[in-house]
């Protein structure tokens, strides 16, 4: 990449693009059987080296429904994701992909998230501890500790690589009265968003999730990205979660994306190409 399409990293997170895709197999099926395989190789091969450029993140995922193959794509500058959305439909296969839906967005440490006032207020009041006391202070230090390394891993969060499966949708806080999120008061808002927090934490040797933060620069305000090795989970997480009045009551959501995902050398397989 030159050096005029560098430089665009955000001030604070990367950037994060989703694409999916439909193949057209009428174009596909016009091309020579010659072009067809090296069209497989050329891709495959392309996939293989974004798996090795370093500060990407790449993966390829085979769709169940609604789309054949999608792309869920995390860099930290915004050059390198334009690029590659544009590598893709470069190729031979690429040129046979017909866009179903693109999501872009950014990687973020929740406003909501728990912060040293609370885990004094937790210490303290709910827990009864000294703040003079050694235990408080070896306890609010590894609370700290925590918290740091939760916000880092959300800001700059590193794929899972051991579960294969895939489900994206896009979601949005309800702005009609009398449910309207954003006529709540900060404190009123966190308290529903803790509780949502801890609802999700009960999933976590289950499924893994990414929320980014899209308000003005895609459709809807977050993108939520789940991985998991068991489907059911992904649909008990989703239904079990629905319930929670942050849901319930102030959720809006668009539409679900399931994918599998897939190494390079089984792209022609998982695409029956």
């Amino acid at each position: 990449m030159s050096d005029a399409l560098r430089g665009l990293q955000p001030s604070m997170g990367w950037s994060v693009m989703h694409l999916f895709y439909r193949v057209d197999r009428r174009r596909w099926r016009g091309l020579a059987a010659a072009e067809r395989a090296g069209a497989i190789d050329e891709f495959s091969t392309w996939l293989a080296a974004r798996a090795q450029e370093d500060g990407l993140q790449l993966i390829p995922f085979a769709g169940v429904t609604k789309f054949d193959v999608g792309f869920m794509a995390i860099h930290p500058d915004l050059w390198r994701v334009q690029q590659l959305s544009q590598e893709i439909v470069a190729t031979t296969l690429g040129a046979c992909f017909k866009p179903v839906y693109s999501f872009l967005s950014l990687t973020e440490a929740s406003e909501y998230i728990t912060n040293e006032v609370d885990w004094a207020k937790l210490l303290i009041v709910d827990q009864k501890l000294d703040p003079a006391a050694p235990e408080f202070t070896t306890r609010f230090t590894a609370l700290r500790k925590r918290t740091t390394m939760y916000a880092e891993s959300r800001v700059h969060p590193q794929l899972p690589d051991a579960y294969p499966i895939l489900c994206f949708y896009p979601m949005s806080k309800s702005r009609q009265e009398p449910n309207n999120w954003y006529r709540l008061g900060f404190e009123e808002r966190k308290r529903y968003m803790v509780r949502h927090g801890e609802g999700g934490r009960r999933f976590a040797d289950r499924v893994s999730q990414l929320i980014t933060t899209c308000t003005g620069i895609d459709d809807w305000e977050w993108g939520v990205t789940l991985f998991s090795p068991d489907l059911r989970a992904i649909r008990d997480i989703v239904y079990e979660l629905r319930y929670d009045p942050a849901s319930a009551l102030y959720g809006l959501f668009g539409s679900f994306y399931i994918g599998i995902r897939f190494a390079p050398a089984q792209l022609a397989a998982v695409l029956k190409l």
